[in-house]
């Protein structure tokens, strides 16, 4: 009795024992398993830093490419790339290179949105973040649309990609995002709400004091409103132009009528001498007769105008007629040129200052230079500048690959080199070179689905609009960048 009450212990004991061991490896197993997450998470974001500071050995830069948004064009905005060389001494300019977005959609809700959380689709903050297996981080519905749409591949690197075994939530990252918080952009209003990007997103369209902000769309009254001419336009269309453009024989009307009674209401008679008076035998204080004016004369140097400004009107639309002409044939001169250029590019670019306020004043503002082909059956180009909103201070230049009549016959992804050359008018040793060296797995060197690609390769900032002004770049207000496209 006594070693079996013994035995029985003993059984006990190993129970708790192997009991006791079992939690200990569970709890050691869950441990593991978020170190190896979070370890993973941190590979990730190394690999990406590594990237986005990749140059070869020469101080060539290596190109990247860009998740773009077409003619909205764009935007001009996340980037995927590598970071630029150390620019010449004598511009000491920021030579971050990145490829960009041409959308250039951004809101007022923050002032600077890190990369690390900016959605490389909608380039906006992180909405329930997932990251890839290759090591990309998107929104959730952002990239389930994605894949339904563009085959199961990865909008960045073009990679297969299974919703089942190559998506993971990213916890990591969305938490970091709700720890991040902003007043809302109407507490100047009187809003008090701060909250994170995300909920400042689902908060906005209900602020009250959005609404009480809010005011009724603005009207454009014709210049000649005040001698009673009733149109009214709106701002956002071209019909006060083509208005001015159309009524003139109306508005020379209203004129004519104005000036009628302009003439009639300030006509004063002349008190008479007294010896006139006395002569003509009239009254001190009696009126003379009208002047001419009142019996019409001035009323038929009136119409006289109006007739000489009609016959003038109607040779300036002949004129335009004719410079329009003129400017199909040079539209039409144009492709030819282009063909022969051997793949350079002289951009020329004219009123620097007026283009730099256009696109500060709107990201959807970008300026494209003319194409140039490779060889007459080569590749097409174009290049782009734009100003990014974040950083209003320094020009974005990027050059697209565009469609063409030779593209089914041509090697695809481009091989190559790129050259750009800022020219200095003054001082050929101050001018800027670069060199951009084509990658075969970046998409914006594959074949383009558009008129324009929409993903496009070069520097986010390229250099810096002060020191462009100060060192003399900009001769009477023009710029001139140089581009030379080489197969390799």
């Amino acid at each position: 009795m006594h070693l079996r009450t013994n035995a029985m212990q003993r059984t006990q004991q190993e129970q708790k024992q192997l009991k006791l061991h079992q939690q200990q490896q569970q709890t050691e197993d869950i441990q593991q398993q978020h170190h190896h997450h979070h370890h993973h998470q941190q590979q990730q974001h190394q690999q990406q830093q590594q990237h986005n500071s990749n140059i070869n050995s020469n101080g060539t830069h290596i190109a990247g490419c860009s998740n773009a948004t077409p003619t909205t064009a764009a935007t001009t905005n996340a980037a995927v790339g590598a970071a630029g060389v150390t620019p010449p001494r004598t511009l000491a300019l920021n030579q971050n290179y990145a490829a960009s977005d041409t959308s250039g959609e951004h809101d007022g809700e923050t002032d600077y949105l890190d990369s690390r959380y900016e959605c490389a689709i909608c380039i906006d903050w992180l909405n329930e973040p997932v990251l890839t297996s290759c090591g990309h981080r998107f929104c959730k519905s952002c990239l389930s649309d994605w894949l339904q749409n563009h085959n199961q591949c990865c909008p960045l690197d073009n990679k297969q990609l299974s919703a089942e075994q190559d998506i993971f939530p990213d916890n990591y990252t969305r938490r970091e995002i709700e720890q991040i918080k902003h007043k809302c952009p109407n507490s100047p209003h009187g809003c008090a709400v701060v909250a994170s990007p995300i909920e400042l997103h689902r908060h906005l369209p209900s602020c009250p004091y959005r609404r009480q902000q809010q005011q009724q769309p603005l009207e454009e009254k014709c210049p000649f409103a005040s001698i009673k001419c009733d149109f009214v336009g709106r701002p956002e269309t071209n019909q006060l132009e083509e208005h001015l453009k159309t009524d003139m024989p109306h508005h020379m009307q209203l004129m004519l009528q104005a000036f009628q009674q302009t003439a009639i209401e300030t006509w004063q008679p002349h008190k008479p001498s007294s010896s006139s008076a006395l002569e003509n035998g009239h009254k001190a204080g009696q009126l003379p007769p009208p002047p001419q004016y009142a019996n019409g004369v001035d009323e038929q140097i009136v119409q006289t105008m109006y007739q000489r400004i009609v016959v003038l009107e109607q040779r300036t639309r002949e004129q335009e007629t004719r410079i329009e002409n003129l400017n199909k044939q040079l539209r039409r001169q144009q492709p030819i040129d282009a063909r022969y250029s051997n793949g350079t590019i002289v951009w020329q670019i004219e009123q620097l200052s007026t283009l730099i306020e256009r696109l500060r004043a709107n990201a959807n503002n970008q300026v494209y230079s003319h194409e140039c082909y490779t060889s007459p059956y080569g590749y097409k180009f174009c290049a782009r500048l734009n100003i990014q909103p974040r950083k209003p201070h320094v020009l974005s230049l990027h050059v697209h690959l565009m469609q063409s009549d030779n593209d089914f016959h041509l090697d695809w992804p481009f091989k190559g080199r790129i050259k750009l050359c800022m020219v200095h008018p003054g001082d050929a040793s101050l001018s800027q070179h670069d060199t951009i060296m084509t990658k075969p797995e970046i998409l914006a060197f594959h074949q383009p689905r558009e008129a324009i690609s929409t993903r496009g390769f070069g520097f986010l900032e390229y250099a810096n609009i002060s020191n462009i002004m100060q060192l003399g770049f900009c001769a009477d207000n023009r710029l001139l960048i140089k581009i030379e496209i080489n197969i390799v």
